[in-house]
């Protein structure tokens, strides 16, 4: 008899716990510390990955840092050397870094399109490349726009030599002081700070060239051993994209919280400017068609920064966790 009520308590303590068990809820997992190295100061650009940090990161289990660049800085460098597990940098730069063996690949895409221009003078006579020739040209010397100028000349069958090209500084004043003729600039950038100053300007874009802008990318081992933490990051970008695309006075309010060194005014009209660059393909923030990349690609191999065929398009872009990204949300969005 004794043993009997003992197999019978056990039993409802059995059956009680796995009762409790059912109507208590998983507890979370713990949020996981993320760094994303950027390339530049703080500016509009930053406006959806401060927005992911800010709003979307701790509800994906992430605590992400939204770390500034500098003039200084290389995202390629910090990230090979494990300082930072993502970054942000021009895609041709990543490229080339690939072609050379860096064990690195893109997973999602800033600007499917550069917001590479070149600035003029309104008073100016130059309004294409051709008008280049016996001009004073600035170059900013390793950059996308180095690059982008470099290939527009060349298709544009433009005799480099017959134009006189100088290194120019980050820094506005040597244009202002029509020190050259022609500035490289980013369509957001340059020209607000130029309308700032009340300068009247001219935008040429480059003709006959598509190259991405910027891209995250982490390194192929991240991306292999921490499939589900590049997954959230990327969620937690494209909610932050989002948000900025569609609310930028709330994204740059967030921006200014977190950098208060920026000119929200600025800022405000840069992000106005930028606004179509960072909508991505099809307006999916960080989707960007296998296409642009392989026409990118190929303008570096046509400029001799890489060789031809050293690297694939599987080896520089893996779209796959942004896809996985994207199908969560989707998952999320169902009533």
């Amino acid at each position: 008899m004794n043993v009997l009520r003992t197999l019978t308590i056990v039993a409802l303590c059995a059956g009680l716990l796995a009762a409790c068990s059912k109507s208590v809820p998983d507890a979370p997992s713990a949020v996981q510390a993320v760094s994303l190295q950027q390339e530049w100061i703080p500016y509009s650009g930053y406006a959806g990955e401060v927005a992911a940090s800010r709003r979307f990161a701790a509800k994906n289990g992430l605590q992400l840092t939204v770390v500034a660049g500098s003039e200084q800085v290389d995202p390629i460098k910090l990230v090979l050397a494990g300082t930072a597990k993502f970054g942000v940098v021009g895609g041709d730069l990543l490229v080339a870094a690939i072609a050379k063996g860096a064990p690195l690949v893109a997973i999602g895409v800033v600007n499917e399109q550069s917001p590479t221009v070149f600035l003029v003078d309104a008073q100016s006579h130059i309004r294409t490349p051709r008008d280049f020739v016996g001009q004073k040209v600035g170059i900013l010397p390793g950059t996308n726009t180095e690059r982008i100028y470099q290939l527009m000349m060349q298709r544009a069958g433009i005799d480099r030599a017959t134009v006189q090209e100088i290194p120019v500084p980050f820094d506005l004043q040597t244009f202002l002081l029509k020190q050259y003729a022609v500035r490289p600039a980013f369509i957001f950038d340059e020209p607000v700070s130029l309308e700032q100053k009340k300068v009247a300007y001219r935008i040429i874009k480059p003709e006959g060239v598509a190259f991405l802008g910027t891209v995250y990318f982490t390194t192929r081992d991240t991306l292999t051993r921490e499939r589900p933490t590049v997954v959230r990051l990327l969620k937690s970008l494209v909610q932050g994209w989002q948000f900025a695309l569609h609310a930028p006075n709330d994204a740059v309010a967030d921006l200014a919280a977190s950098f208060p060194e920026i000119d929200r005014a600025r800022e405000s009209r840069a992000l106005e400017l930028g606004l179509p660059y960072f909508a991505g393909a099809a307006g999916k923030p960080l989707q960007c068609n296998d296409a642009a990349w392989k026409t990118m690609i190929s303008g570096l191999e046509e400029l001799k920064v890489i060789a031809p065929q050293s690297v694939t398009l599987d080896q520089v872009w893996a779209p796959a966790a942004l896809q996985d990204a994207y199908n969560q949300l989707a998952q999320e969005s169902k009533p």
